[in-house]
């Protein structure tokens, strides 16, 4: 015969209420940072600090989702670094790889114009 797992604080019968809680606080965190997005697209003029602001709530917010929804935040350390580090080493080689484009775009565009 099965053995199946009961919560014991539960009365036989009886439907556990759903924890909702961590649902609706990572819906708030995200609306928050969302908003804060939002804030910083229409109040600063286009530069590349207020698009450096915007591309780092946007990792924020993945990494959050991930942590939250893929359940990142409760695994091993060695895994969590195994994936960051990776992440990070990414976004360095953009930022460079940018950087450096636009140098040289400009230097091409400067000596033939």
């Amino acid at each position: 015969m099965a053995h199946h797992a009961t919560d014991h604080n539960q009365p036989i019968g009886e439907i556990p209420k759903p924890v909702t809680g961590w649902i609706w606080k990572t819906f708030f965190v995200l609306v928050g940072v969302t908003a804060l997005e939002f804030a910083v697209t229409f109040i600063m003029d286009p530069s590349t600090f207020r698009n450096s602001i915007l591309i780092i709530l946007t990792i924020f917010k993945a990494f959050f989702i991930v942590a939250e929804f893929m359940h990142l935040k409760h695994e091993t350390k060695g895994l969590i670094w195994s994936i960051l580090v990776p992440m990070a080493l990414l976004i360095w080689l953009m930022v460079a790889l940018i950087t450096e484009g636009s140098a040289i775009g400009e230097a091409i565009y400067s000596a033939f114009s």
